[in-house]
């Protein structure tokens, strides 16, 4: 028997060798012989033999071969997937994962006929339906299988796209680097049916994913006729065409179904506003332009921008456990979290679409209390006068020239101050940071794209506050005297708070509620020609 299985080692060996180099590791890493049939927490284990025989049945590339030595290795040839009586619960859960993911984003790629079947006799009906007693030759192979479908399904649904430059599409945020081997061990770890907390993305990629599968549905199950009113004003009684407008308003989750067959109600304009407002429209709780077009825009294009947000989602870490900062441009708010809670929010004035804010992440390290502002030099070029009168009136000075003879023009400390009275530091290369502003009507607005690349905040003295509340000293009267000051002081965060400037433009918000704005950038219509192929 020893010298069977060597001769099959052998000619496994012999075929690998004529594929891709397995990772080194793979080649190297011993087996783990600690792991015995005493203290295994499975105590099941099959001959090494089988697992060359089934890479070379499979055909497996070097990525996945390396992954499936590696895993076995590790556990000395210790079964994963069952347990003294059959299939383990992790097996379960895998399956249903697997089969949620597939079926709710439509992925074709992932129906294999023979994992498939295997797939159904793991759900709990067959299992007592089938009352199926399996070989050890069946179990090693539903093993094997398990695993090597498992690295295939975490590539497929959590890993991000390989042939994305994330830069070229205007995203200087670190790529996340999945580890699906880390992911399996989590779950076959873990002995709770509700694994969203383990899977290895962040979780509004699965609020996005839950999304897609319901608006797939309805793609395939509702009709989508052209809904239209020959006037603006809806008035409760209102009938006609309102009965389509209110069945449209149900099937999106907005209205409730008893509402529906009715005439216009105080309900139906109640659910209307959270529409417009989910939408990022004006939430009058009437009809108009921009309301019409976006409930008639068709399914596929919320399926496609939840496609496009989802992918985006596979590149950013899950969030951690301390302070941090979120802005999302397409939103135009900032999110403060602590802890895994979200805090605060307020309303922030991004980057023109000619001067957009850059997506990128920093690390807030530095409050400047009655700032200078050192004016760029386009905007001297450009925007500005050149009289000593035209400086003087907004409280300007000149410090030097440029070598084209241009003034080096910078604002002085006080209320009218274009940077307020507060800004806040995250050095990068893009020269963006947060700051205060005198032009507050600007956060009253509902689209709020009018800076020049830097973030306006809507309550300055809020967010010094926050970030500097584990210093002592800095109160609330303190940093009030700190901004009403004309000499600029710096205060150095002793515990440097992350900051993220992102682009999502659609995600679940804390109630459940699937929220959308329009592409401000252009940065969705760069993703989908990449993704799909074609623009629309």
């Amino acid at each position: 028997m020893k010298q069977i299985r060597l001769l099959l080692a052998v000619l496994c060996t012999g075929w690998l060798a004529c594929q891709e180099p397995l990772a080194s590791s793979a080649e190297v890493q011993p087996v783990d012989t600690s792991v015995t049939i005493v203290n295994a927490f499975i105590p099941r284990f099959f001959d090494s033999a089988r697992l060359y025989a089934f890479i070379a049945a499979e055909r497996l590339n070097a990525q996945d071969s390396a992954a499936m030595l590696s895993f076995y290795h590790d556990r000395n040839y210790q079964y994963a997937w069952f347990d003294s009586s059959g299939f383990s619960l992790q097996a379960q859960l895998f399956a249903n994962l697997y089969s949620s993911y597939r079926e709710s984003v439509a992925d074709s790629s992932l129906y294999v006929p023979a994992f498939d079947s295997l797939l159904r006799q793991l759900l709990p009906a067959e299992q007592a339906a089938a009352g199926t007693v399996w070989s050890a030759d069946e179990q090693v192979r539903a093993e094997l299988l398990l695993t090597r479908h498992f690295f295939r399904y975490a590539e497929r649904a959590y890993a991000a796209n390989k042939q994305l430059n994330l830069r070229d599409l205007g995203w200087f945020i670190p790529k996340k680097k999945l580890d699906p081997r880390r992911f399996l061990d989590t779950l076959l770890a873990s002995d709770s049916a509700d694994v969203a907390g383990l899977l290895p993305v962040h979780p509004l990629f699965e609020s996005l994913r839950r999304q897609l599968a319901r608006y797939l549905q309805l793609q395939a199950t509702e009709p989508w006729p052209e809904i239209d009113f020959g006037k603006t004003t809806l008035q409760n009684g209102d009938s006609g065409m309102i009965a389509a407008l209110q069945h449209r308003l149900w099937v999106l989750g907005d209205l409730a179904a008893a509402d529906t067959g009715a005439g216009w109600t105080d309900a139906a304009t109640r659910a209307l506003r959270q529409y417009q407002q989910r939408m990022g429209l004006p939430p009058t709780g009437q009809w108009g332009p921009a309301t019409r077009q976006s409930l008639n825009e068709p399914l596929a294009v919320r399926i496609r921008q939840l496609r496009i947000n989802m992918e985006r989602a596979r590149w950013v870490p899950r969030p951690g456990q301390g302070r941090y900062l979120v802005v999302n441009i397409p939103e135009f708010k900032l999110h403060a979290y602590d802890s895994g809670r979200h805090v605060f929010e307020m309303n922030v004035v991004v980057g023109k679409p000619a001067t957009n804010t850059v997506v990128f992440n920093g690390q807030m390290r530095y409050v400047v209390f009655a700032p200078y502002w050192n004016v760029p030099y386009s905007i001297v070029k450009n925007e500005m006068g050149r009289s000593e009168a035209y400086f003087k009136r907004r409280n300007m000075e000149i410090v030097g020239r440029y070598a084209d003879g241009l003034p080096m023009v910078r604002q002085k400390p006080g209320p009218g101050n274009s940077l307020g009275q507060v800004k806040f530091l995250f050095p990068n290369s893009y020269s963006i940071y947060l700051h205060d502003t005198p032009s507050k009507s600007l956060f009253g607005q509902n689209k709020r794209a009018f800076s020049h690349g830097c973030i306006r905040v809507a309550d300055a003295p809020a967010l010094a506050e926050w970030v500097l509340q584990r210093q002592p000293g800095f109160d609330e009267g303190r940093i009030r005297a700190a901004m009403d000051s004309t000499a600029e002081w710096t205060v150095t965060v002793k515990d440097p708070i992350p900051v993220f400037i992102g682009y999502f433009t659609c995600w679940v918000d804390a109630a459940g509620l699937l929220q959308s704005r329009p592409d401000l950038y252009g940065h969705d219509e760069q993703l989908a020609t990449r993704l799909f192929g074609a623009s629309k």
